[in-house]
């Protein structure tokens, strides 16, 4: 693997591009190559995987915790 090391921007910055008219985004597209239309989509589509994994975790946090009230209710019942 390469040592480059390519800076990202913060997460709380990356919703930015995604926030902004559709208009101001075509425009902004225009002025790119086909290869740096290509990157912004495909970061643009990891940027809602990453959101949908957000969403996944916090799903799992919550059953990990109803589990544990569950086991905890069942082992206060046995003694």
């Amino acid at each position: 693997m390469s040592d480059i090391e390519i800076p990202l921007a913060g997460e709380e910055g990356w919703e930015d591009s995604l926030d902004k008219p559709a208009e101001e985004t075509e425009e902004s597209e225009s002025n790119l190559s086909e290869r740096a239309i290509v990157y912004l989509a495909q970061i643009q589509d990891l940027q809602q995987q990453l959101e949908q994994e957000h969403l996944k975790v916090q799903r799992l946090e919550m059953a990990i915790k109803g589990f544990s009230m569950a086991l905890q209710e069942e082992i206060e019942k046995g003694q």
